[in-house]
């Protein structure tokens, strides 16, 4: 009987021991998860007006803009900079809305149908696969540190295609790079964002006239 009461009297009091454990555990981490909010993560998307063309005849044809592609180390959304060669970094609290990617490919699209050059410019979700293809590939995309000196750094190649080209070699009509630096208005990531889309706005007209000039080359033959 002693036996018996004794188990009763050392469980009890390792039920008790095991309940303070747990109401101190709630305790602490109320504490911690009650502390000072995380800051909120601020989004950016380059934003620019779409420029204005000069009057040229309309090409009867249509042309499409495929997904472009960003090298690895910029294929995310992080607001990515670099002080050196070597090193890399990204804010924070502050990020691209949508892959980098897509941000020049979704412009340089808009650009095109607001040139009016072509019967129709279609997207990468298009059924109609379009006479010429544009597609792209981001070399660079970053924020440039160098003692204050801070720049947006845009670099990337475009390639034309013309699908009635049986031959591969004929279907590429030209390959080419551009690259653009602009130094930021304000030392902040809006201002990264703003150094960004002028870096765009100024590569979009070139990029759009050489692909004028090459199909209308191919055109004129």
């Amino acid at each position: 009987m002693e036996t018996y009461s004794l188990s009763i009297k050392c469980f009890r009091q390792l039920l008790r021991n095991s309940l303070l454990l747990f109401f101190c555990f709630i305790i602490i981490t109320g504490c911690v998860s009650t502390g000072k909010p995380q800051a909120p993560v601020e989004n950016y998307l380059i934003d620019y007006p779409a420029p204005i063309f000069a009057k040229l005849p309309v090409i009867d044809d249509t042309i499409r803009v495929n997904r472009f592609t960003i090298a690895t180390a910029y294929n995310n959304n992080s607001m990515i900079f670099r002080e050196g060669n070597y090193s890399l970094d990204s804010f924070n609290y502050n990020r691209w809305a949508v892959n980098p990617a897509d941000m020049v490919g979704d412009n340089l699209l808009r650009d095109l149908q607001a040139s009016g050059y072509f019967r129709a410019a279609l997207s990468r979700y298009a059924v109609d696969e379009g006479r010429y293809i544009v597609q792209g590939a981001i070399a660079e995309f970053y924020l440039r540190k160098d003692k204050g000196n801070n720049v947006a750094v845009l670099s990337l190649e475009i390639t034309l295609k013309d699908t009635k080209q049986r031959e591969a070699i004929k279907r590429i009509l030209f390959q080419k790079k551009y690259f653009r630096e602009e130094a930021l208005p304000d030392q902040s990531p809006r201002g990264y964002c703003q150094a960004m889309s002028q870096a765009l706005q100024k590569l979009s007209p070139q990029i759009i006239n050489d692909v004028y000039q090459a199909i209308k080359t191919v055109e004129n033959k």
